[in-house]
C-alpha cells in the first residue's frame, strides 16, 4: 500500500526519515504551492496539491501529516496540522502510526490514528497518546501518562509519570512537566520551562518554575 505525505515543510522531511527507517519509502508528497510541484523533499517527488488525495480510493493509500507548527504565546498553531488530518480522515482515509526505528514504545503504550514518534523519543508503560499527536525528536512520554488528540511534545521536552496533556495542547522544546500535572486543551508550554502545577486550557506556562 502506498504511503503519501500531506505538507512539504519542514516536518515533512522529518517524517519521510521515520518512514525510511522502517523501510517505506513514500511513493509522494503533496503541497498547496503549484510552484513546488516536481521538486522533491527528502528525496521524494511532490506531485500535486492535497486535493490530487481525492481521486485515490481511500482503500488503497495510507497518509502521513507533515505539517508542522510554531507556537507562540497566544496560540499552539496547531489549527492548521489539526484541520488537514480532520478532512481526510472523515472521508476515510486512514492515518497510520508512524514511529521511527530508534524509538522507544512500551508493548502496552495506547497509540491513536496518525500518531507519531519521531527519532529517540519514548513512550513508555500505560501511556495512552492520542490520534494525530506528535512526540517529536527525542521527547518522553513516561509511565501513565495521557496525551489527548493533536497535541505536539515538542524535541527534548519531557512529560513526567502520570501526566495528563490536552487536545491540541503544545509542550515546547525541552519543556519538563512534573509528575502529575495536568495540562489543560489548547494550552502552551514554552520552551524550557519546568512546570509543577497546572496549567488551564488554553493558559501559557512561561520560563522559570510554573
Amino acid at each position: 500500500m502506498s504511503v503519501i505525505v500531506l505538507c512539504a515543510g519542514g516536518h515533512a522531511k522529518v517524517v519521510i526519515e521515520a518512514l525510511l527507517s522502517r523501510g517505506i519509502r513514500p511513493a509522494a508528497v503533496t503541497d498547496r504551492d503549484a510552484a513546488r510541484i516536481g521538486a522533491t523533499v527528502g528525496g521524494i517527488p511532490i506531485t500535486g496539491p492535497d486535493d490530487d488525495i481525492l481521486k485515490m480510493d481511500a482503500a488503497s493509500v495510507e497518509l502521513a501529516n507533515g505539517l508542522g507548527n510554531r507556537a507562540s504565546r497566544s496560540d499552539a498553531g496547531l489549527a492548521g496540522r489539526r484541520a488537514l488530518f480532520g478532512r481526510f480522515a472523515a472521508l476515510g482515509y486512514r492515518f497510520p502510526v508512524i514511529a521511527h526505528a530508534s524509538a522507544v514504545i512500551a508493548s502496552d503504550a495506547v497509540l491513536g490514528d496518525g500518531a507519531q514518534v519521531m527519532a529517540g523519543g519514548v513512550i513508555q508503560p500505560a501511556a495512552r497518546v492520542g490520534r494525530n499527536v506528535l512526540v517529536n525528536t527525542r521527547a518522553v512520554v513516561e509511565h501513565d501518562c495521557v496525551v489527548g488528540d493533536h497535541a505536539h511534545i515538542a524535541p527534548g521536552a519531557i512529560l513526567c509519570g502520570g501526566v495528563s496533556v490536552g487536545e491540541g495542547a503544545h509542550i515546547g522544546a525541552g519543556a519538563v512537566v512534573l509528575v502529575g500535572v495536568s495540562v489543560g486543551a489548547g494550552a502552551i508550554v514554552a520552551a524550557g520551562a519546568v512546570v509543577a502545577r497546572n496549567v488551564e486550557a488554553g493558559g501559557f506556562a512561561g520560563g522559570g518554575r510554573d
